[in-house]
């Protein structure tokens, strides 16, 4: 079933567009990531979601309802990109206030699942948590209403590597349970383990709807470092693409991997010298998001 439908968005703010002609469908339960480079329109797209930005022109429906109807509301939890938590009040006096907010709220137990604080952690205030914990304690407080529907902008900024995979191990929970969800991210390792589909972004355009797994199968670049000695004979080499001098190294990268190993080794290279990696489209695409 249809959750989402999104047909031709665009949006402008004064004279520049940010998003251009977008259409898609998202199905209940299915777990989507938006990705691509800095303001290729990512949070544009989930604030005309959510209907804190209006659209230019197209037309958006959640659940058949426009993004600002408020029979939404308790269908959606949202997880913003910013990192802010109320800092003058307890842990556990927070999650009291958001479990009266909701008839069907979760238990404390699941809180306690869900969160991993001590009762020494839960009775500090809020304002005192570490950046990844309150990270964590945010995407916890979206889920105590039990929504049908999440969407996440970068949800696991300022998390550590453990907190990020308890982070995904929750969405997978949720993904079990028949959640949908929605998520902007620049983590590879994020939308490879979490995300059914991906939806990739570029100046405001929609370039790509696929899989992690496809994009994964999709056709391969090698991308070699090779000792800076051989940076003149690389040069002149029409096979190669992206030279770069890091440190006493050369990297760059090939489709013709085979042909540009043989005249390496004519040149005297030797398997020793040389460190080769796949690089596939879905990892050019999060280089350039670094970037």
């Amino acid at each position: 079933m249809t959750v989402i439908k999104v047909e031709k968005l665009s949006k402008k703010i004064k004279d520049k567009e940010i998003l251009r002609d977008i259409s898609f469908e998202i199905n209940d339960g299915e777990c989507v990531a938006l990705i691509g480079p800095n303001g290729a329109g990512k949070t544009t797209l989930i604030d005309c979601l959510l209907g804190d930005k209006f659209m230019s022109s197209g037309q958006i429906a959640i659940q058949g309802f426009a993004p600002t109807d408020p029979r939404l509301k308790q269908l959606i939890s949202v997880l913003p990109q910013e990192n802010a938590v109320v800092q003058s009040l307890k842990v556990k006096e927070l999650l009291s206030f958001f479990k009266s907010l909701y008839p069907d709220s979760l238990s404390d137990k699941e809180i306690d699942d869900l969160l991993r604080f001590s009762d020494k952690q839960k009775n500090q205030l809020a304002g005192k948590l570490s950046g990844g914990q309150k990270r964590l304690f945010s995407f916890v407080l979206a889920l105590i209403g039990r929504p049908k529907i999440l969407f996440l902008d970068e949800p696991t900024v300022a998390m550590d590597t453990s907190t990020r995979q308890h982070f995904w191990e929750i969405v997978n929970q949720l993904k079990k349970n028949g959640v949908t969800i929605v998520y902007s991210s620049h983590y590879i390792e994020e939308v490879e383990h979490t995300a059914d589909r991906i939806l990739v972004l570029h100046k405001g355009e929609l370039i790509r709807d696929t899989t992690p797994y496809a994009m994964r199968g999709e056709e391969q670049e090698k991308h070699f470092t090779v000792p800076l000695t051989y940076q003149e004979f690389i040069s002149t080499l029409d096979q190669v693409q992206e030279i770069e001098i890091k440190q006493n190294a050369l990297s760059f990268t090939t489709k013709e991997a085979s042909q540009v190993w043989k005249v390496l080794q004519e040149q005297g290279c030797t398997i020793e010298e040389i460190e080769v990696r796949n690089r596939t489209l879905l990892d050019s695409i999060f280089e350039t998001t670094q970037d």
